[in-house]
Formats: C-alpha cells, structure tokens, sequence
C-alpha cells in the first residue's frame, strides 16, 4: 500500500479520457471495468451487478472469506466506495480526484493486500480470522442520489442481516488542517462501542487522529443522505462514513490530482487495513 500504487490507481481514475467518470456514462462504464479488471488481478471473483435506475451502469462487488460453510455464515464487513463523478459540465471536465477517485484508490490497496497477506504476522488479534469475512463494493451512480448502494441494499448479494458493519470511503484524500496531526472525520463512529474501540486502535497505529461525528447532527443539520452510507443506515444496517471533509474545490473542476495528499492516503489505507482486519476477528470469534 505505497504512495506509488496509491498516486497510481489515482492518475488512472483521474485521467482526461475518463473525462470524469460522469454516472451515466461510458466513461463510468469503462471505471467499472477497470475495477472488476483490477480486482481479479489481485485475485478475486468480482461481480457486476446491474443498477436498474441506470441502465448500463453497475456496482462491482468482491468478497474476501466465506469459501467454507462456517465462513459463509459469519457475520460481515462491507466496504464501500463510489467510483462514478460528475462528468464534463459546461464544457468543463470536473476530475473528482477527492471525490472519490481517493476512496476508490484506498479501497482497491487494502483489497489487494489483504488478499496477498490475510494474515500479516501479527499477532492473532490483528490478523484475519477463520470465517471473517469482507465484501468489497464499488458502486456507480451515487452522484444521481445513492442510486447504486440503493440497487445493492435492495437485492444484496448476501443478507444484509449478516452484515456487521459498513465502512463507506467517500472523501479521503485531503489534509483537513495542515497546522493539526492527520485527522479523519467518522460519521456515525459513536454508534458502536466495538467498532469504535476497533478504530481508535487502528487509527492510532496508522498515525490518524479520529474524529467522531453522531449522525444525529448531520440530522440537525439537514445534512443526511449525501453518501452511500445512508443507503445502508436505511435498511437497517450499522455503517460509518469515513472522510477527510468538503473543501472549497468540491464538486469543481478544481478537484484535480495534485490536490490529494499521497501521504495521507497510505495513512487511511493503513487505517482501514487495520479496522477491516479487527473487525473480521471480532466477527469470528462473536
């Protein structure tokens, strides 16, 4: 998980003949690809399931674990990240390299590593244990209200009782402030006390600071339904919005690669390795 693989997913994402990947088009078609490609490399079996308020685009979903009865039972992470954007608007090309080519990039890294290493030599409370399991979900057309995480919450490719938590990546990619240590927002952290002690643990190894956000405010403030994780949080699901926040350049053309700080990237890679693989032991053990 180096700046490197990490700054390269992101050119890939971010390149001018994506044209910014917009929700409804070929363009996203061909990020979808991409993805599945990607993940079979790391060796997957991905999936592409279809999103029926927009035809032709799809969710891409890879599972990690599960391949015994036992696994195939046990309760779930998911991890959730949207690869689709705005598109070209006016004639200008609107690169999303925030939002959210930086969570499609941190998801992708944790899939492939722990797809090479499940267990990393740690001891076994930071390993993968027997029948953990993790489902990776890339979704399209969230830019058109969720549209994709919607089609996955209505015909899941498991039960959705089964899923412990969900972990959605939409905004990764910047410093919040550059006089404080590395932070990262989480909303709706507070709502789980297992979870919560898994992601402190995890972001004080990754060298974060977390930030706790109760979805009750986001409620105050009128602010709800702007990610994937409130598709989730609607059907019942416990599911935590990570992100790094909304700075001046969202949703501008000006949400360009040089933007995104690689530095923090391996930061929150590093952390959602670490969440992901505490979560999947405390799924085992429960």
């Amino acid at each position: 998980m180096s700046e490197a693989s990490l700054a390269a997913d992101l050119a890939w994402l971010t390149a001018p003949e994506r044209a910014g990947r917009g929700s409804r088009t070929a363009d996203a078609r061909a990020t979808a690809r991409w993805i599945a490609g990607e993940l079979a490399a790391a060796g997957y079996a991905p999936i592409e399931q279809p999103i029926p308020e927009v035809p032709g685009q799809v969710n891409v979903i890879a599972e990690l674990g599960g391949v015994d009865a036992a696994a195939s039972s046990a309760p779930a992470v998911l991890v959730v990240a949207h690869y689709d954007h705005l598109g070209v608007i006016g004639g200008a090309v609107h690169p999303g390299a925030d939002d959210n080519a930086s969570g499609v990039a941190v998801a992708l890294a944790v899939a492939r590593d722990l797809r090479r290493r499940p267990d990393p030599g740690h001891s076994t409370r930071r390993g993968i244990g027997p029948g953990g399991r993790v489902l990776w979900l890339f979704t399209g057309a969230e830019e058109l209200g969720l549209l994709g995480a919607r089609a996955f919450a209505a015909a899941p490719t498991l039960p959705l009782a089964e899923v412990r938590a969900v972990y959605n990546l939409d905004m990764v990619g910047r410093e919040i402030a550059a006089d404080h240590a590395p932070q990262l927002a989480a909303v709706g952290l507070p709502g789980d006390a297992e979870v919560t002690a898994a992601a402190l643990d995890a972001a004080g190894e990754a060298g974060l600071a977390l930030a706790p956000v109760p979805v009750g405010l986001l409620r105050v403030g009128r602010q709800t339904h702007r990610s994937d994780d409130w598709a989730f949080r609607d059907a019942g699901v416990y599911a935590v919005h990570f992100s790094t926040g909304v700075g001046e350049d969202y949703h501008s053309p000006r949400d360009t690669l040089d933007k995104v700080s690689r530095p923090q990237l391996v930061r929150i890679a590093r952390f959602l390795r670490g969440l992901v693989a505490r979560t999947m032991v405390t799924n085992a053990r429960g």
